[in-house]
């Protein structure tokens, strides 16, 4: 049996809210008869809670055949220097604590931060493993783009010393976007180093919690809103989501129709006060902020809405494409989707799943969903199947995981 460790400080299992690409992954591949650990913090980022017992290290624990190995590290509240020695001691306690256990045949070491792919090739190469890194960003080339920083200053030319050498010593390098391939490519490395395996979702799980599951949360949501048509947002609060272009649609929207259509915003971040603070002001009696809700339970709540949202920024780091979970937990649950983005990938318009709009345009935003509003049920399902024909096609986790195994 093919012993494979996964290496990502925020991964997570599904009775938490969040990105679960790596437990996914895993459970399929355990499928397949490999042993598949995980490690990650035992810090949960969302919540800031601390989930180890006092005095321990880390835990062991299994989850559907996974094995995460839950690693103690700094507790921190906000983006400060405690958040930095969270990291680094992540990665410090993740090289201790991994070399105890019996030696893997392949490390994939995911990058959210570099560290976590260093120490991951560290421990290859002390463990005689295969080294892959997963890129999920392009750094430094996204801070570069966004003019967080300057391209020839320390900071991005000590990026550069670090990106390269974790690209030269990773057998495969795995990228998230469709263009990062050939971003890896002119950096001078030859294309069959990288591979592109997107996001995606496991649609058998996403059924089968339709099918039997039940949601005593998911219910509380939407017993409030029956006989409303329900516009949903879910997942992170932040700058990044440019939630103010759906703060403002939903002004646009009572100011023609009234209250007949509801903006739920499921999810938790850094500008929900700011959001519904601004929707005080807008005095909007449309939109209603929720808590997050466990990965568990989206299926079940996007089977109970009409149509699902997503606003992105106009941002040049977008070139390399976008690989958002909630975009295929959408396409997945057959819902109409408006997408306010100018991407190179762009799924809504290419799998003709719904409508897609210019980022930042509040008023084309509010006609979109109006426009969708005033569809018949039959062109509405017909947009929703769309998507889900799509996501079987391209984004089932059965799917990615063949291309993963590809490269083990």
């Amino acid at each position: 049996m093919k012993k494979i460790w996964i290496m990502n400080h925020y991964a997570i299992p599904p009775r938490i809210g969040g990105i679960t690409r790596h437990f996914d992954f895993a459970e399929e591949l355990a499928k397949r008869g490999y042993d598949v650990t995980i490690f990650a913090s035992s810090f949960d980022h969302k919540t800031r809670e601390e989930t180890l017992e006092k005095g321990l290290k880390y835990k062991e624990e299994k989850i559907s055949n996974v094995k995460f190995v839950w690693i103690k590290t700094t507790p921190y509240k906000k983006n400060d220097l405690k958040r930095v020695l969270n990291i680094i001691s992540f990665s410090k306690n993740l090289y201790f604590v991994a070399k105890k256990f019996e030696n893997p045949d392949t490390i994939i070491a995911s990058s959210f931060h570099p560290l976590t792919c260093i120490v991951g090739y560290l421990l290859a190469k002390k463990k005689n493993a295969r080294y892959i890194a997963e890129i999920r960003d392009i750094w430094p080339q996204s801070a570069i783009d966004m003019g967080a920083i300057s391209e020839n200053g320390i900071i991005a030319k000590t990026l550069r010393l670090i990106e390269d050498f974790i690209y030269k010593r990773a057998k495969k390098i795995i990228v998230l976007f469709p263009k990062a391939v050939d971003y890896i490519i002119s950096r001078g490395y030859p294309k069959d180093k990288a591979i592109y395996i997107p996001n995606g979702t496991s649609i058998e799980r996403f059924d089968q919690i339709i099918k039997n599951g039940k949601s005593p949360d998911v219910e509380s949501i939407l017993k409030e809103h029956v006989g409303y048509f329900k516009a949903l947002y879910l997942g992170a609060l932040g700058r990044a989501n440019a939630m103010e272009t759906i703060v403002e649609a939903a002004k646009y929207v009572q100011d023609i129709v009234g209250e007949k259509i509801h903006f739920l915003i499921v999810g938790d971040g850094p500008e929900k006060e700011k959001l519904e603070k601004m929707a005080n002001e807008l005095n909007l009696k449309n939109i209603y902020f929720y808590q997050p809700i466990k990965k568990y339970d989206v299926p079940l709540l996007l089977n109970g809405v009409d149509v699902a949202l997503i606003s992105m920024h106009n941002l040049a780091v977008y070139k390399y494409g976008i690989s958002l979970n909630k975009l295929f937990d959408y396409l997945c649950s057959q819902k109409p989707i408006v997408f306010a983005a100018d991407v190179i990938n762009d799924i809504v318009k290419e799998a003709n799943a719904g409508i897609t709009t210019k980022p930042g345009d509040a008023k084309q935003f509010a006609d979109a969903i109006i426009k969708i509003y005033n569809m018949s049920d039959e062109k509405r399902k017909e947009l929703g199947q769309n998507g889900r024909d799509y996501i079987e096609k391209h984004h089932d986790i059965k799917v990615l995981a063949d291309r993963l195994e590809s490269i083990l």
